[in-house]
């Protein structure tokens, strides 16, 4: 599956992933996926990426005024059933916060019901 993705997409489905339970295996799967969708140290930069630590968790924080152009991610199936599960099972989402991000995600990967 094919997905265009912006900065806030791939840095909030990057954290959603690290965030999940897993076996060794799935674990594994799941550093591929981050490493797929992790910026490299230029668009960190251009962004003005900051990582902190908040009660021993690290969070990232970034200048919401500035952005990076949407890239282009192929997914594979298992890939892409890793990140619907993701997104799934997360119970922490606030619905207008995560609106924007998520929004044109679940509309691709969770299509309603036509009918």
């Amino acid at each position: 599956m094919k997905l265009t993705l912006d900065h806030t997409q791939r840095l909030n489905l990057h954290a959603l992933l690290g965030a999940q339970r897993a076996d060794v295996g799935s674990i594994r799967t799941i550093w591929a996926l981050q490493d797929k969708l992790a910026l490299n140290a230029e668009q960190e930069e251009l962004i003005e990426l900051k990582r902190e630590m908040v009660n021993g968790t690290e969070r990232t924080v970034w200048n919401p005024a500035l952005s990076l152009p949407a890239q282009d991610f192929e997914f594979c199936d298992v890939e892409t059933t890793r990140i619907k599960a993701a997104i799934q099972t997360w119970d922490s989402y606030t619905a207008s916060a995560d609106r924007r991000w998520l929004q044109p995600l679940v509309n691709l990967l969770f299509p309603a019901d036509v009918g």
